[in-house]
């Protein structure tokens, strides 16, 4: 394959088949990959009876080229996008994520599902989600266990251990 048919088809490679909005989206590519992941993933996997939810970082080194950029120094790869992700605690697959937009979220975007219930309740209940009422245990990284949100998991059946 030459050059210029190769720069051809990588120019025209897309993640998303979605009409850009009216509004500057620095992360409307990548979007739907997102979702179709995570809707494919509740439709296909069945996580064991424990799940962890953390924070992961998929590494990137140039900051000025990654919109939603991060350093988390504690992390083992400190640069790069944030995501908060469960795992199945039984086969360590990963089968829900979250991208952290952070400064470059757009500030017209409808806010995410559960928004209302405040920053961290309303993460733990979308991510947690497909989950209710199954009775499973879920690990919590120190950072997620505010007490409303303990609150709420408990209300949905979820098996709650310090």
């Amino acid at each position: 394959m030459s050059k210029q048919r190769f720069d051809l088809i990588l120019k025209s490679l897309r993640y998303t088949n979605r009409l850009a909005p009216a509004y500057k989206d620095k992360f409307h590519g990548i979007r739907q990959l997102i979702e179709a992941w995570n809707d494919n993933m509740i439709k296909k996997f069945r996580p064991s009876w424990v799940s962890c939810l953390d924070e992961s970082m998929s590494p990137w080194t140039t900051r000025w080229t990654c919109p939603g950029w991060t350093y988390v120094p504690r992390k083992p790869t400190p640069m790069g996008n944030e995501y908060h992700s469960v795992c199945c605690g039984v086969s360590k697959i990963m089968w829900q994520i979250e991208l952290v937009e952070g400064k470059d979220a757009p500030r017209e975007r409808v806010p995410p599902a559960n928004a209302g219930a405040g920053k961290t309740v309303g993460l733990l209940l979308r991510m947690l989600s497909s989950m209710h009422s199954r009775g499973m245990l879920v690990i919590l990284d120190s950072g997620f266990c505010v007490l409303q949100g303990l609150i709420e998991l408990r209300r949905l059946e979820y098996l709650l251990r310090p």
